[in-house]
């Protein structure tokens, strides 16, 4: 059985992932994004196209979704998000633009992400399972797309993303390990590699690309 390469929140950093993915051996390692694929950096439609393909690809690879696809997906197929639409969602939909991606068929494909990825040794999600009644409902703002309080200590590893910290680290009080370190904030772009046993085997990382820096300097404060 394979190990695993689990990627933390990419928000549009096209050129660290790319950069990130080096390390990566398809052949010995099945490929998990926690989700944040798109929103906030400078190249969403790019990431998420650079995404699908290794997922058209490589069948194994799973994409959990984050709050930035559940956001995007929503305003789409549901109702307009004037709040979003103006923090994040008209610079990605004007990328979308810009890149000749068609913005409702990402909607339907993030729709179909799950949201979370789990074996018997350990759990993927976005923002980690939190004391709530139903951490896995997508709209609970404690369930596992949105939550940002601590999280619940399980019998088996816990990793996800969701909340910038600058470096990754195994927490033991809570058997759990956040691997968001804030690629579109000027920092890095994690990876976690896990064996079946979710047995932590390495974590490596990458430096955010000049060409994913953001414009505005004040949007690289973690």
């Amino acid at each position: 059985m394979k190990d695993f390469f689990i990627v933390g929140d990419v928000h549009g950093c096209f050129y660290t992932l790319q950069l990130l993915l080096k390390n990566w051996n398809p052949k010995t390692q099945r490929l998990i994004f926690v989700g944040d694929i798109i929103d906030h950096g400078r190249h969403s439609p790019q990431a998420a196209q650079l995404i699908a393909d290794l997922q058209n690809k490589h069948k194994d690879t799973i994409v959990i979704r984050g709050n930035h696809e559940q956001l995007f997906l929503q305003h789409c197929l549901e109702d307009f998000n004037k709040d979003w639409y103006e923090k994040s969602g008209e610079r990605t939909f004007s990328q979308y633009l810009m890149a000749g991606r068609e913005i409702n068929k990402d909607a339907e494909w993030f729709s179909t992400f799950p949201l979370y990825f789990e074996t018997p040794n350990f759990i993927v999600s976005h923002a980690g399972i939190s004391d709530t009644e139903d951490p896995f409902d997508p709209n609970n703002p404690e369930g596992v797309v949105w939550q940002r309080n601590e999280t619940i200590k399980l019998d088996r590893l816990q990793i996800f993303g969701h909340t910038p910290k600058e470096t990754a680290l195994y927490d033991a009080n809570t058997h759990s390990i956040n691997i968001d370190t804030g690629a579109y904030k000027c920092n890095k772009l994690t990876a976690l590699i896990i064996d079946k046993a979710g047995t932590i085997l390495d974590i490596c990382n990458v430096d955010t690309q000049e060409e994913d820096l953001p414009l505005e300097k004040e949007e690289c404060l973690l």
